[in-house]
């Protein structure tokens, strides 16, 4: 899998990803999803528009990124995500499901309505 875009916006951290060589590495998807981690944002959107399908261990990566962001008080959102990737990620499903969105706007709102209900 390549990040083939991010950028560090005033609320969250996008990445937007594309498909790398199958049997490849998920090493670039793990070092992103640790950069966005650690950018303290409270929302780190990964842009699944582009993708076919998810491997086993990118659906592994997202999956922990999604808890460690909980840890933190932050959220993953997934935009974009085609049938079949999200079937790829919910077949890889390891507790509470990450927020799945159809586009970046609301991935948008959902970051105000989680910084909201964070404050109350």
């Amino acid at each position: 899998m390549h990040v083939i875009y991010h950028e560090l916006l005033p609320e969250s951290y996008l990445l937007i990803l594309a498909p790398g060589r199958p049997g490849q590495p998920e090493s670039v998807l793990a070092r992103w999803l640790r950069r966005a981690r650690r950018s303290g944002k409270t929302s780190v959107w990964v842009d699944c528009g582009m993708l076919d399908s998810l491997s086993t261990e990118a659906a592994r990566l997202l999956w922990d990124t999604h808890f460690q962001l909980q840890e933190q008080h932050a959220q993953l959102v997934l935009v974009h995500v085609p049938e079949r990737v999200k079937r790829e990620l919910l077949e890889q499903e390891l507790g509470p499901a990450s927020c799945i969105v159809p586009t970046l706007l609301d991935a948008a709102r959902q970051a105000h309505w989680h910084d909201w209900s964070m404050e109350a």
